[in-house]
This record gives structure tokens, sequence and C-alpha cells, in this order.
């Protein structure tokens, strides 16, 4: 019996033997290679491609939702911009990341440029002096305050509190410059590197918390190209050519919102579930503040999906590079303002929120103005905040008397 499970084991070898043997020979190889054990590996799959034009940027600018090579706290700049007709055209706007314009004495309104993102500002201004609520406002973006003189209560705001800030009549007189080529008050500039020089030297914090934006992704900021519209889903009914009331600016229960996922800029720009509401049709808006011959305008390109700024009909343009200063997203808001003194100063009260219409790819949505303690105003719609579009948000703050829908006029060809 023994034997006979001998014979087997080696029969059984032999064939094997042979079996190798016979492949060997049947592959062509002239020498016989040992029989090697495969290791089996599991197939590891290629991450698919990202579509040119298309990439996800690691990083976004707060307060901007553009894409950054790396993260940035670097401290806002909040500059006071002089608005006046001898001060047109301004230089560096184009390259702030935020824009508010607000009205100051006479009728005339103040810009209050926020830089952040961006560097190389070779030329900013001019610059002018600053109020309370223009402290206000530039403070709840971190930002170092930048100005040149200010009113009485705005001096002691900033003495009593021990605001950081950069005064060229002041403080800080060797970080500004003026050209020669217009009249003072309406001359004074300084740069980026100068201000941020300056702040140095005063050992004002360079990193600080900044307030973020909800944007939406780069899909769903894409209206489509016939309609302006964000998608077909979302497109509005048919509206009569020509004005429309701001009443009638407002999306009824009834008008739809789409699904967009907005981004939370961060280090790694996550991204929440948000509806963005319809809006109504919005190719052009003017805006009046106070006076009947300063109308701000905002019409929308559809080559683009910006708008562009003009003041009384003419392009706005930065001094700097010669191009129409555009918006990615404006908000007009309504505020309460009161007359001070004889000299006709203000004050604004940009905290208790109102009603504001928000401007976006070419539609209007009619929602309402936020600010909460420490923080930034936002616009809201039905309790939620709205994702801006990535790129530069203007804030226009118009009066709450007379009233507000009367300082807004939307066009549509």
């Amino acid at each position: 019996m023994l034997l006979n499970k001998r014979k087997s084991v080696w029969r059984t070898s032999i064939l094997s033997i042979s079996a190798v043997l016979m492949l060997s020979a049947c592959s062509g190889e002239k020498k016989e290679e040992p029989v090697v054990t495969q290791e089996v590996q599991t197939p590891v799959e290629s991450p698919a491609e990202t579509p040119p034009g298309k990439e996800t940027a690691a990083f976004t600018a707060p307060l901007t939702g553009l894409p950054l090579e790396e993260a940035s706290n670097r401290r806002p700049l909040s500059v006071m911009i002089n608005n006046a007709p001898a001060a047109r055209p301004q230089s560096g706007l184009s390259q702030a990341d935020i824009v508010y314009e607000v009205l100051a004495e006479g009728g005339i309104t103040r810009l209050i440029a926020i830089f952040q993102s961006q560097t190389g500002i070779e030329k900013i201004g001019p610059i002018r002096s600053i109020r309370p609520y223009l402290i206000n406002i530039g403070e709840s973006y971190g930002g170092v305050l930048v100005h040149a003189g200010g009113s009485p209560e705005a001096y002691s705001i900033i003495k009593k509190q021990g605001k950081q800030d950069l005064d060229e009549i002041g403080n800080a007189g060797a970080y500004f410059w003026r050209e020669k080529d217009r009249k003072a008050p309406h001359n004074l500039y300084s740069s980026d590197e100068k201000l941020r020089e300056g702040a140095d030297k005063h050992k004002f914090s360079g990193d600080v918390t900044i307030p973020k934006y909800t944007f939406m992704k780069e899909e769903a900021a894409e209206p489509d190209s016939d309609s302006g519209s964000i998608s077909a889903e979302a497109a509005e009914p048919d509206s009569d050519s020509g004005s429309i009331s701001a009443e009638a600016a407002e999306p009824g229960s009834d008008s739809g919102s789409i699904s967009a996922k907005a981004v939370e800029p961060g280090s790694d720009s996550g991204s929440v579930s948000a509806d963005v509401p319809a809006g109504e049709a919005a190719a052009k808006v003017d805006i009046t503040f106070l006076l009947k011959n300063y109308v701000v305008g905002y019409a929308y390109d559809e080559q683009s999906k910006l708008y562009q700024r003009s003041i009384n009909g003419q392009p706005h343009i930065d001094l700097n590079n010669n191009s129409v200063l555009t918006a990615a997203n404006v908000i007009v808001l309504g505020a309460n303002h009161k007359v001070l003194d004889d000299v006709g100063r203000l004050a604004v009260d940009i905290d208790p929120g109102g009603e504001a219409m928000l401007f976006q790819q070419g539609k209007v949505i009619k929602g309402q103005w936020v600010r909460s303690a420490g923080d930034v105003i936002r616009f809201m719609k039905d309790g939620k905040e709205v994702p801006l579009v990535p790129g530069t948000t203007y804030f226009n703050i118009v009066p709450n008397s007379p009233a507000f829908d009367t300082h807004i006029t939307i066009t549509n060809p």
C-alpha cells in the first residue's frame, strides 16, 4: 500500500515537470526558467483628469473667492478714496477685493476700498479723510485704516479706542506722496508696499482673522450664454423691456430657486449646499445717492459676466491700467442717514440691517442686508445668506429717505 502511494506521488511529479517543459518549449524559450509565483496586486485607479481651465484651487481669497496659490491671512488695508469729480479717475480700485460707496458731505460720495488678496499695487488714491461710519466699515474687515485727516468725532474715536490707522496728516506722512498733475486735496497717493511698510513700522498686527463670504462654485457661477440665467431650470418668465420697479425685482414664492454649491473659502476649499434664488433680469442698474446729477451705473457684460461701472454715463476707469472698473456682485442697501452739523457731516447707521438688492450674472435678487456684532455686512434672502459670484463686490449704501427703491432704476434692452 505504501509503495502504491509513492508510485502515485512520483507519477504526479513527473507529469508536472513534463507540463512545465512543454510550456517552455512552446514559448520558444531556449533556456528553462524556474517557475516564479507572481504577486497579485490590486489595481490602482488613476485620478480623474481635471479639464483645462477647471482646476480646483487649493486656496481661495476670503473676500473674493478667487483662486490663490497659498492661503492668505494678510491683513486688509481699508483705504478712504476721494470720489470728488476732481479726484477721478482714481488709481488702484481695479485691484481692490471689496469697494463701498457711501455719502460723505454735500451729496458727494466716498469710496472705501478693501485691499487684501493682491499685491504690487503701485498707486492707490487719491486718499481722503475718514468719518465714524467709515471707521466702522473698514474695521469690520480687520483692516488698517488708511486716511488723510478726519472729522472731529472720527479723530476722537481713533484716539480713545486706540484704532490702528495710518494718517497722512498725523502719524504716517512718510508713507504717502502728492502728485503734481492735480491740485490738493485731490492728489494724495500711496502704494500697498508703502502702507504695509508703515503698518510694520507702527508694529500693527500683520495677520488677522478675516471674515469670509460664501461663494458659488465655478460651474454654478457661469450663466447660460444665451439668457444670462444660471440654468435652464431657473429661467425667468418673459418681462417687458425697459424699466422695472424695485418691487418687481423680488422673485415670488413660486419663482423657484436652483441648487448650487457655495464655497466657503479656506485652506481646504470646502463647500456647502446652498439654494441660489433665481432673480429677475437686470441688464443695467442706475443708482442715485442724493444729487440727481450724480448717477452710478452698472451695465452687465455678457462676455465677461461682470457689471461694468460708469458715472453719469461715462465709463469709470482705473488710471493705473486704463481699464473699466468691474464687479462680479453689486449690492445696493438702504441705511438711515442723519445730518449732524452745518458742514453737512452725516451719521450713517450700518448696523441694524434693512432692504437690499443683489445684482449678479445679469439678474437682481431682492432681499435684506444684515450685520451681526463683529461681522461684515451680508446679503440675505429668506433668512439665508446668498452666495456671491467669485470676484470683486461693490456695496452701494443709499439713504432710506426718500424711499429705498426710489434710488434704483433697473433697465433691460
